[in-house]
């Protein structure tokens, strides 16, 4: 898969769209593509980021995940990166239905399908396979 665009993972039921981020490039193209000037938020040794972008003029919302460099030391990192940047995915998702106290079997299943959708577009997208995992 390539690491230009934005790799968009299975949302189920929730009433966002998530995009796997794997490149500047990726961002730079995905920012354009929905006119927003947001630079690239590389930060130096930074494990990962996640952005919640809404259209003023529809209200629909995307949120954009990142897995920097940095990170990529070994596999723990990664995946503890991963479910970090997962339970923010979560919490702007609550954030933005106003969903305030989302019940707890609700919000750990939802966290982990947000999880193995941000593994999964991770490991396609940066040469790294189930056996590094």
């Amino acid at each position: 898969m390539s690491k230009d665009r934005v790799i968009w993972i299975d949302r189920g039921w929730q009433p966002v769209a998530i995009g796997f981020v794997p490149s500047q490039a990726a961002w730079d193209k995905e920012m354009k593509r929905v006119r927003m000037p947001e630079p690239w938020p590389g930060k130096a040794h930074c494990g990962g980021y996640t952005h919640l972008a809404v259209n003023d003029t529809t209200g629909e919302a995307i949120i954009y995940v990142i897995v920097f460099e940095a990170s990529e030391r070994n596999a723990l990192e990664v995946i503890s990166t991963i479910v970090h940047e997962a339970v923010h995915v979560w919490q702007f998702l609550c954030r933005h239905i106003g969903e305030d106290s989302p019940g707890i079997e609700m919000e750990a299943y939802g966290i982990q399908m947000i999880t193995e959708g941000l593994i999964n577009a991770y490991t396609s997208t940066q040469g790294k396979g189930k056996q590094w995992l």
